[in-house]
């Protein structure tokens, strides 16, 4: 079996297990999930096993069950912190360590002074609009961390590929960016990719393509795995956005 082969099976393993454990089938979804991790660990894909463990986590949060997600998130907390990529390791970890607690003053010390004030009001719109006024990096991290307190809901309708993007919208907001001309990061951004490529994500080729050009979205997801063509879906949408 090839290395693509490999990627694609346990892609297939884990959409399946999420199909399953939507339906409540836990321990054939867990079993899946075990399988497919053992084979992206094989063939080096070290970002998407932790990918992959940290989403059943989530998923499994999301169902009412943090004790049985905690494991999965500490351990892909690990993998991330591993990998260097600290800002993934601490989210997972954050949600592994916390039990719904609700709105604790050890949470509002954590938060700006304006969420933290609508906080204590109990301010629903206050808070949505003290969060839509924060950069989408650090909106994106305290979104997570209110639900993983309990303290907001995401409607339970969020994807392992919606949290994927979620979680890497700064980064494709820069190549999106470089594709309109602004090449103030491009540098930056070519190294963040080298790294992430070295750890598993096979997306460098991709930005290439699309800053040389390509905006046909099914030459550029040939042989990419459902995140991944997220991710690439999300970049298109933001170049089409801007008008060019």
């Amino acid at each position: 079996m090839t290395t693509q082969d490999s990627k694609t099976r346990a892609d297939a393993l884990v959409a399946r297990g999420r199909t399953l454990l939507e339906r409540g089938d836990l321990p054939t979804a867990t079993n899946l999930l075990n399988q497919a991790v053992k084979l992206y660990w094989a063939i080096g894909e070290q970002y998407a096993a932790a990918a992959q463990i940290g989403n059943y986590g989530w998923a499994l949060r999301r169902k009412g069950r943090p004790d049985l997600a905690r494991p999965y998130l500490e351990q892909a907390a690990e993998i991330f912190a591993q990998l260097g990529m600290a800002d993934f390791a601490e989210r997972h970890r954050f949600a592994a360590e916390d039990d719904h607690a609700g709105v604790t003053p050890e949470l509002l010390a954590g938060m700006p002074p304006a969420v933290r004030g609508a906080l204590e009001r109990g301010d629903v719109a206050g808070l949505q609009f003290a969060l839509d006024a924060l950069p989408v990096a650090e909106r994106a991290l305290l979104v997570e961390r209110l639900v993983a307190a309990g303290v907001i809901s995401t409607g339970g309708g969020e994807t392992s590929t919606d949290e994927a993007v979620r979680q890497f919208e700064p980064l494709l907001q820069g190549i999106a960016g470089v594709a309109l001309g602004d090449q103030s990061e491009r540098a930056e951004i070519e190294t963040t990719l080298g790294d992430l490529e070295r750890k598993g994500w096979r997306m460098r080729g991709v930005v290439a393509q699309i800053w040389a050009g390509e905006r046909n979205p099914d030459a550029l997801t040939q042989n990419l795995d459902e995140l991944d063509r997220a991710l690439v879906a999300r970049i298109l949408a933001l170049i089409v956005g801007a008008g060019a």
